[in-house]
């Protein structure tokens, strides 16, 4: 029989050896590389790079932006292992993620949206080449090919749109190169990956270039499921994109992209965490389900009859036209993208027959859950943008966007008491006007405003699908709403600037379409969500351009904010996720960025971000289970209530630090040349639980990872060795209280991503 320890039975290298040889090797080379030249030092070009973003619809420096952005290029991207969406906490200050099987959430300084509902956007706008995904379950997968990530935070709305309240992360791949050329990039792991890139990329003519991209991957899971002897978590996955850049004479230049790409997880499962003697499962001793493992933060064990899947197919094109006129640009961004997603889950996550156990033996098997996902989405954008070299700069813009989101959803069978079954479409549609100048006062100070009108209609059609309870349900709901931003920046030196900026900001309203959705959640749908940010930045070169430091303090206020929670159903007084305005909330910190190159080798990273997330006001807010009138928990009307005003916000960790560093050297007189990195993330406690159970915790954790690559003379060719979670952490990314399925009993399931666990992988790379 098997038990936890044997999920250990694949070899894994020895970190800390590989650790100690990545220092020893960077400790040798920076040096050597200095005594090649002493003059380095002085030398101010060898400092940092200038980083240009587009964070304000147009190419700048980042350093004059009153943003608060951070950027990684490819460089960095490679260096850092940065090859799943998840691996961009490591970069990103007050940037945390909430994985499990029913949804992924993005947050920024603590606001994002959790919701398994299709009615409900997201407060983080993902932005991949001008497409904005439609479901934020979307952005997870594979980042391949990429040449930048921008990470903008907080409220973006006035440029970006309504759905991006906390945020934005622009991801943009590579264009297409002035001379033929390509890679071939190969990578195995000792979890069991293989993943193979490749991309092309050339002119045809004088006008017209090429790119062309794909990769595939296939990955064995880390959960082992002992009831079949799969392996659960893994996945496969492959995609292609095609790129052209034309410029057919001076004035016109634009591009085209098209990609596909699907993605399989076989799973993904929650592992239990903690389970009480004795626990039982809708009456059932869950003793059985329990064999050969032991529950506890490091179990990577289940026992489940149908764990399921998750399938995505997702497709986009993107068309971008650039028109100069005399001293401005015309811009015409046309986007379109379809997604389709199918799951499949156990329910109860174990392999009880309770179907069996329901119907008296007639039926056999458990209670799976799941079904089909489809969106698309038009969007068209037309800017008309000054030169920029005037004192006066400024942009205006048109934007249009129609989305439709159906999903089909069935759990359990017809006839049992926990059968439900339902279809939904709901639909947005939205118009929007903005502009945006800033006003050169002199050559030190400049302000800068924007102002967003946003026209918005919803709609839902819901039908419950389950006989003698079957009905249907249609609404339509229509919102308009005015949000803007002020900012005024000045430059205290050459390479000092100091801003302070307040914007507003907006989410549309929503239906919650989800299980139990009924004529009260027509008449009162989720209401928008508003904001009120105020920020002051300090952006920073000096010692010749080898140090930057960026500092960010900020606080902004919400009205409304959209959240989900957990109520009981009182048909089958089961916990029913539902979405729900908190109130008022209030989000504070201060965010400190620090890079420097003290010598050319070797470039020193560090971030840490202090966050405050704390709801200021829910007076009647469900309470969590098993809570007391000791713990908060007070009886009104025919349930029980709590006040949450004060509380912090749930998957908001207080503290959030990184720390890096990467050297080039050579490899003696070979000619070869090598990169070390090693780079360290922190963050504090936090609660996944909204009405803040107190064993839905993750303890704070630190996970440190390193790579060291080797390339030959003319860089043709590279040979990387990296291993991530070198200590060999286990966190969990979400975690699960179910004691409404086992009778009170407090069963706890969490989610354990890939990278909670050790593993380590040998990249190939060879480029013409």
């Amino acid at each position: 029989m098997k038990t936890i320890a044997t999920h250990a039975r694949r070899p894994r290298p020895n970190a800390i050896a590989l650790a100690a040889a990545m220092l020893a090797m960077g400790a040798f080379a920076a040096p050597a590389s200095a005594q090649q030249d002493p003059a380095a030092s002085a030398r101010p070009e060898e400092g940092l790079q200038t980083v240009v973003v587009t964070a304000q619809k147009r190419a700048e420096p980042m350093q004059k932006v009153p943003v608060a952005v951070n950027m990684v290029d490819a460089r960095a991207i490679e260096n850092q292992q940065i090859v799943e969406f998840s691996d961009l906490t490591r970069v990103a200050p007050s940037m945390t993620l909430n994985q499990n099987p029913g949804n992924n959430t993005i947050s920024l300084r603590g606001i994002g949206t959790f919701a398994f509902s299709i009615g409900i956007e997201s407060a983080v706008s993902v932005i991949v080449d001008d497409v904005p995904v439609v479901q934020q379950m979307q952005a997870f997968s594979n980042l391949s090919d990429v040449e930048r990530i921008e990470v903008l935070r907080g409220p973006q709305g006035t440029l970006f749109g309504k759905n991006s309240s906390a945020g934005v992360i622009n991801i943009v791949t590579r264009e297409s190169s002035d001379s033929l050329s390509g890679h071939v990039q190969a990578t195995a792991t000792t979890d069991h990956e293989r993943k193979l890139e490749a991309s092309i990329s050339g002119p045809i003519g004088d006008a017209l270039g090429f790119r062309l991209n794909a990769y595939k991957v296939e990955r064995d899971g880390e959960i082992a499921n002992l009831t079949t002897g799969a392996d659960l978590n893994g996945e496969s996955a492959k995609g292609i994109r095609a790129r052209l850049d034309f410029k057919p004479n001076g004035r016109l230049r634009g591009r085209i992209i098209a990609d596909h790409g699907t993605r399989r997880v076989e799973g993904p499962v929650l592992s239990l965490l903690s389970a009480p003697a004795g626990a039982r499962l809708f009456g059932q001793p869950l003793a059985p389900a329990l064999a050969g493992i032991v529950p506890g933060p490091e179990n990577r064990s289940v026992r489940m009859d149908s764990p399921g899947f998750t399938d995505n197919r997702n497709s986009s094109a993107s068309a971008s036209l650039n028109y100069r006129l005399d001293g401005h640009t015309l811009t015409s961004v046309t986007t379109y993208q379809d997604w389709n997603y199918a799951f499949l889950a156990d329910f109860d996550g174990t392999q009880i027959p309770l179907l069996a156990v329901f119907s008296g033996g007639a039926v056999a098997g458990g209670i799976a859950m799941g079904g089909p996902y489809h969106s698309t989405m038009l969007t068209q954008e037309l800017r008309l943008a000054s030169s920029g070299d005037g004192r006066f700069n400024y942009l205006a813009g048109l934007y249009y966007s129609d989305s439709d989101n159906e999903r089909g959803f069935t759990r359990g069978r017809t006839g049992f008491p926990l059968a439900a079954r339902w279809d939904a479409d709901t639909g947005n549609r939205t118009v929007a006007a903005f502009t945006q100048g800033d006003y050169r006062f002199t050559d030190a100070t400049r302000v800068s405003a924007g102002l967003r009108y946003n026209r918005e209609t919803i709609d839902v059609d819901f039908a419950n699908l389950v006989p003698g309870a079957a009905a249907r349900f249609s609404g339509e709901s229509s919102d308009d709403v005015v949000t803007g931003k002020v900012a005024l920046q000045h430059d205290l030196g050459k390479a000092v600037m100091a801003y302070a900026s307040f914007a507003t900001g907006y989410k549309g309203a929503g239906y919650d379409v989800s299980t139990g959705f009924d004529q009260s959640r027509i008449d009162r749908p989720v209401a928008p969500e508003t904001s009120k940010a105020y920020e002051l930045g300090i952006k920073s070169r000096f010692l010749q351009n080898r140090v930057q430091l960026n500092a960010t303090a900020f606080l902004t206020d919400y009205e409304d904010f959209q959240a989900q929670s957990s109520v009981i159903d009182p048909a089958t007084q089961l916990l029913q996720n539902a979405v729900n305005n908190v109130g008022a909330l209030r989000t504070r910190g201060v965010e400190l960025e620090i890079a420097a190159r003290p010598v050319k080798p070797l470039l020193l990273e560090s971030s840490l971000a202090y966050v405050d997330a704390r709801i200021r006001s829910y007076r009647g807010a469900g309470c969590y289970l098993g809570q007391t009138l000791a713990q908060g928990c007070i009886p009104l009307g025919n349930g029980f209530v709590q006040d949450l005003s004060g509380k912090r916000l749930s998957n908001a960790p207080r503290y959030k630090a990184t720390l890096g560093a990467t050297c080039n050297f050579p490899l003696f007189e070979t000619g070869y040349s090598g990169v070390a990195n090693l780079n360290y993330q922190y963050q504090s406690e936090v609660n996944f639980d909204l009405k803040g159970n107190p064993l839905q915790v993750q303890k704070g954790y630190g996970v440190l990872n390193g790579s060291i690559g080797l390339s030959s003379p003319s860089h043709a060719f590279k040979l990387t060795l990296f291993v991530n979670n070198l200590l060999d952490k286990s966190y969990a990314t979400f975690v699960n209280d179910t004691a409404d399925l086992h009778g009170g009993a407090h069963v706890l399931t969490q989610m354990l991503p890939r990278n909670s666990e050790r593993y380590a992988g040998l990249r190939v790379k060879a480029e013409f």
